[in-house]
This record gives C-alpha cells, structure tokens and sequence, in this order.
C-alpha cells in the first residue's frame, strides 16, 4: 500500500531531475539584438581628374620637314623602290650634321637629302642602279663617290682631312704620258701630267673610293676608285696602264624636228679590264646640228650598245651593237621617223575654255623596266655605267594655243609598264592621268588655285615646338619659322622627322587654305 508521503517524495526526485537536465547543459549563448541601422553620409565618389599632357617629340634638335607637291587626287609616283641609308662622317669620325647628299646627273638629277644632328641620312624612292652623289656641308670639303643602289642599300659617306696625292700616268705602251688630265671627284679637282707623267692633286679629301679620272687623247677614258688616306698617299700613287682607245663615229641622218636627238653608249656586258670607263661622257650627248656624231676614247675590248633618243621619233634601227675602231671608227647611221602613235589630249578649264602653254609631261611608270629592256647590262652591279636618261623615261612639251598636245609614243615598248601623264600651269592645281591606251584623246580639267595656300606646324595646349627646317620645298614657296606660304594648293608628298626618327608621315596630304598639323 503506497503511503501518501511515497508520493510526495517521489514527485521531489522527478522536479529534481528535470531542474538538472535544464541547468546543468552547456551555456548557449542568446542571438544578439540586431540594432536597425542609421542612415550615414557617404562622400561623393568621382572620377579621376584627366588632365592632357604634352608629351614631348622623340629625339632632339630641329624638325626636318620635308614637302614635295603632287598635284591633284589622282597623283601616282613612278615606281622607284631603291633606298639609300647612312651617315656622313668628319675626319675624325664624328657625325656631320646638316650635310647634303645629292644626286649628280641621270634620271633624279639633284634629288637629295640632309642629314639629322647624328649625321644620319635616307633617300627614299630611287631608281635601282649605279647612281653618282656630291657630299658636303658647311664644315667640310666636298666630295663626289659612286654607288650601286638597290631596294634596301647602306653607305655612310667619310669626308677625311684634305690631302695631297701624286699620280703616275703610263700610255698603252707603258711610257710615262705627258698632258693627261687627271681628275678627283668628278672634276672638282683636275690636275695635268708633266713630261715625267707626274700629276699632283690638292685638297682631296681622304677616304675609302676616291674616285679618280683620267683622260689622255688616244687612250680609253678611265676611272678608278681608291683608298687614298695621309698614310698611304705619301709616295707616288702609280696607276694601271692606260689602253689605247677606239672610236664610234656616224648620223642621224633625219629627224622631226624640234629637239636633237641624242645618242647613248654603254656596254653590253660588265667591265673586265683594269679599271672603269667613265660611261657618263658617252651618255645623253646631242648630234650637231648637221646630225653628226662621234665618240672617241672608247674601250675596245667590249661590245656597246649605241642608242638614239628622240621625243617625236622611232629610231631605226632601235639600236645597235658593236665595238669601237682601232685604227679607224666604226661607223653607223641612223634615222628617227615620226611616230604614229600618240598621247593626244586638251587642257580646260573649270569653265570649258582652253589653256595655252601648259607644261605637259609623260613619264613611264616603271622606269627600270623601260630601262633593262633598252639596256641589257644596266641591272649589273658590276657596270659602272650611271643610269641614263633616255628619252622613254620622260617626255616634255606644251600646249599649243588651242589647249591640245601630242606627244610621240612609238618607241615605247611594249611589256614596260603604262604611262603617267602630268599636267602643270602656274596658279592652277596640277593633274595626271594614268595612260594605259595609246591612240585616244585625253581631256584635263585644271582647277585654279583658291589663294595661297599655307602649312604651319603647332604642338598641343600651346607647347613649344622645335625649330623647323624646310631642307626640301617647292618652288616659288617660301619658310619662315613653323610656316611654309606660297604654296600650290593640292596634295603634297610630306615628311617630318628629328634626329632621325619619323613624327608624322603622308604620301598623300592635302593643302589648301591655311592648313595646319598638330603635333
């Protein structure tokens, strides 16, 4: 029987179990109170400030700028991929800066460059071939070399302390020749033997490839390039031999009129014999008025190659080959009949009406084709023959008073390339066209000129811009500062550079009004 105070006790255990299983575990940490949170002011955020900066030019010194005038939008130069690169050094090897280096004679008479404060120099867009350069600058003598240009072609041009050398000049019989003239550099320095065949020769520059001349009647014109240098010139520098020369003589016998022909001789094959020949004085030489002609002091030992040129003409035959005389000339005739095949057009203007005496002007596209299918040696880097300019390569003549031309064609030959037609006349902009049909009429429109048109350089946010050089502009224009004025309004061939490093470059960059580039 289960007594009341059992009960009692029993139900005291079961609170005092259950009191421990809930306050004997484990402390359990309570979840905090989540505050609602307070609105806070964030700064503003915003973007970097972007302030322009000038960088300034590469390199140092004056800016070479350079500005060759095309003409209208339809300009294309002819294809001349030839490249020439390098430097101009003093005496003591130091760069001159400011030299000139320039084509003497040929196709690109005159074209040139100027060095940068480095001495460093590039002609861009020559013909491939054997071209002849003058040297100089205004702290140094002036020299004249030759070289073989092709695509990509490196020389640098040493212009040594001025010295004098003592030639010996020997005839074909080895005796000691009297009266030779002796020339350095193309002329610039001539000397003639005396009875002991001594010729002296002052203010040579020294240097690697001196070229040296000789010319003595009866004897092969010859040259010869030597290392002439303080060191090695103080004895008498004894040449080779001279050859005894042969002659080419004969006549155009007719012609259409207008300009003399002219008659060009180069050899067939490249030169074996000791020495060169001086081909340039066998080159682009006019008939007499009569139609004559004759060459003396040519080599014998080789076949040439004689060419007549005329602007109006077809020459026959084209050319022929043979060698010089020895004891007698040899002779050949020739005979330049007009040619029926034309470039025919009419210059306009803006309204219709003809222009008289404009300057018309036809050149063949691919000059060195034109060139190595006239002559088959001219390719050779062993010839020593300087390109010359047959009359393919360029033909002039002017608009008559009823604004037409017509020029010529019918030596062109066929697999050169096409042609390109220039048209000029002062206070118009200039125009060409491509001929690529001989036989059809060609209509030109110029368009005057809008003012005189003006270039001028700038740097950004007003910086300061380097002192300009103008060393290549057109003429009649003129270069005050950062500003080339007088210009012919139209598309213009433009370069600028400083210490050798290209800063803006177009081939094709329009002028007109008052222009200006930002640099």
């Amino acid at each position: 029987m289960i007594r009341p105070t059992h009960i009692l006790l029993l139900v005291a255990v079961l609170a005092t179990s259950v009191m421990f299983v809930l306050f004997s575990g484990p402390e359990v940490a309570t979840a905090p109170e989540v505050a609602e949170p307070e609105e806070v002011l964030q700064p503003e955020i915003k973007g970097a400030e972007l302030e322009e900066v000038v960088l300034p030019l590469p390199g140092s010194g004056p800016l070479q700028v350079h500005l060759e005038y095309l003409g209208d939008d339809n300009y294309q130069s002819p294809a001349y991929d030839g490249n020439l690169s390098g430097k101009v050094l003093d005496a003591y090897g130091k760069p001159l800066p400011l030299a000139r280096i320039e084509i003497v004679g040929g196709p690109q008479h005159k074209k040139f460059a100027i060095t940068n404060g480095e001495g460093e120099y590039q002609l861009r867009g020559l013909l491939s071939g054997m071209h002849v350069f003058r040297v100089y600058s205004g702290t140094s003598a002036e020299m004249v070399r030759m070289q073989y240009v092709a695509r990509k072609t490196t020389r640098d041009w040493f212009i040594g302390q001025s010295i004098s050398v003592t030639f010996e000049i020997r005839d074909y019989q080895n005796k000691v020749l009297e009266n030779a003239k002796v020339r350095s550099d193309f002329g610039l320095r001539e000397a003639t033997s005396d009875e002991k065949g001594i010729a002296v020769l002052h203010g040579v520059p020294s240097g690697g490839r001196v070229v040296i001349d000789v010319f003595a009647e009866g004897h092969v014109a010859t040259r010869h390039e030597l290392n002439l240098y303080a060191a090695n010139t103080t004895d008498v520098v004894k040449l080779s031999p001279l050859e005894k020369g042969g002659r080419i003589a004969g006549r155009v016998k007719s012609w259409p009129g207008g300009d003399l022909p002219t008659v060009t001789i180069v050899p067939r094959t490249a030169e074996s014999r000791s020495g060169m020949t001086v081909w340039e004085k066998f080159q682009d030489v006019p008939v007499s008025n009569e139609g004559y002609f004759s060459f003396d002091d040519l080599p014998t030992n080789q076949l040439l190659d004689i060419r007549v040129s005329h602007a109006q003409g077809i020459c026959e035959p084209r050319g022929r080959a043979l060698t010089a005389g020895r004891q007698s000339p040899t002779r050949c005739n020739f005979i330049v009949r007009l040619s029926q095949a034309k470039v025919s057009g009419r210059v306009i203007n803006e309204n219709g009406k003809s222009i008289a005496g404009a300057e018309v002007e036809l050149l063949a596209e691919s000059p060195l084709k034109v060139l190595a299918a006239i002559y088959p040696s001219i390719g050779s880097q062993r010839l020593s023959a300087r390109l010359p300019i047959p009359s393919q390569l360029r033909r002039t003549t002017h608009t008559d008073k009823r604004g037409e031309f017509n020029i010529a064609l019918g030596d062109h030959i066929q697999g050169t390339g096409s042609l390109l037609l220039n048209v000029d006349m002062k206070g118009m902009v200039s125009a060409q066209r491509i001929i690529k049909k001989v036989g059809t009429m060609v209509e030109v429109t110029l368009r005057n000129q809008r003012g005189g048109a003006s270039l001028t350089l700038s740097r950004r946010l007003d910086g300061i811009l380097p002192t300009c050089e103008w060393p290549t502009l057109p003429a009649a224009s003129e270069a005050v500062g950062e500003s080339a004025k007088e210009l012919l309004e139209g598309y213009y061939r433009l370069h600028i550079a400083r210490d050798g490093q290209t800063i803006f470059r177009e081939d094709k960059y329009w002028v007109s009004g008052e222009t200006k580039i930002v640099l």
